[in-house]
């Protein structure tokens, strides 16, 4: 098992698999490294793809605070420098997404060669003309009920979560779904509440025209996260993007339709 260490003295887990042209890709809240073990698979053998585990998630160590998009930029930002890539593509999901643009605010793109954003808006908290957060309308109320619901019943909260990450009609693979919830279920409540509370604090709508890189906005036609409007308004942000579509798959895209996300990112990488 490998680490390596932050610049605030943090133990982050990470591999690396494949030559090549490097990919990092960063998983979303509550998740893991191994939740891209189907992009590994496959893509290591055109790519360097980089996987890590996000502090307080995974292998990597749990701090009591420093559980910010901020701190977590400058993670990734180590992991590149640790790791001397130059040229990067980089890969979030969610959060992941998040990271990637608290990264741009603070480091531009500098190192950055392409970016993938997997079914995300720029801004978690719906308000005033902005009808484009999570599920399109989720309200402050409805963020200060989910981070009090994650905070005093995380185990019910699980319930209901993981099964949202899936298309709409339902998850297709059962065997996706149980290592799902196996995965989800060994976080500890702290971490997810104090990420949750950065994240959904965050206007990154500014961030976007500051992206110079080609970007690939990718989103599941049946996600209940990211709405089609979302996509269409970042896709007008961002010079040099191109937006896909995966049709019956949602939040988790990327493992519902693994062949597909894998050969769209393989065109894309080139």
């Amino acid at each position: 098992m490998a680490y390596f260490l932050t610049d605030d003295n943090m133990k982050i887990f990470y591999e690396v698999k494949g030559q090549g042209k490097p990919i990092v890709f960063i998983h979303g809240w509550t998740c893991n490294h191994m939740f891209f073990k189907k992009q590994v698979e496959e893509l290591s053998k055109h790519y360097q793809v980089i996987t890590y585990d996000l502090r307080g998630h995974g292998f990597s160590e749990r701090p009591e605070n420093g559980l910010t998009m901020e701190r977590m930029a400058k993670d990734l930002r180590n992991l590149i420098e640790f790791l001397n890539l130059e040229e990067v593509t980089v890969a979030g999901w969610s959060m992941g997404t998040t990271i990637i643009l608290e990264y741009v605010r603070q480091f531009s793109c500098d190192k950055l060669g392409k970016i993938c954003f997997i079914d995300m808006t720029p801004k978690v908290v719906a308000e005033g003309d902005w009808h484009r957060g999570l599920f399109g309308d989720f309200s402050y109320k409805d963020n200060l009920n989910h981070i009090a619901n994650a905070a005093s019943d995380w185990p019910k909260l699980i319930e209901s979560f993981v099964p949202s990450l899936f298309a709409t009609s339902g998850c297709r693979i059962e065997e996706d779904i149980k290592w799902v919830y196996e995965q989800v279920r060994k976080n500890t409540p702290h971490v997810v509440v104090d990420c949750w509370v950065s994240m959904s604090k965050q206007d990154y709508r500014e961030e976007l025209k500051k992206i110079t890189v080609p970007c690939l906005i990718t989103r599941g036609e049946e996600s209940a996260f990211c709405t089609k409007d979302t996509c269409e308004y970042m896709n007008k942000k961002i010079n040099k993007s191109k937006w896909i579509d995966y049709s019956k798959c949602g939040h988790i895209l990327f493992m519902e339709e693994a062949k597909k996300f894998n050969k769209d990112i393989l065109e894309f990488v080139g």
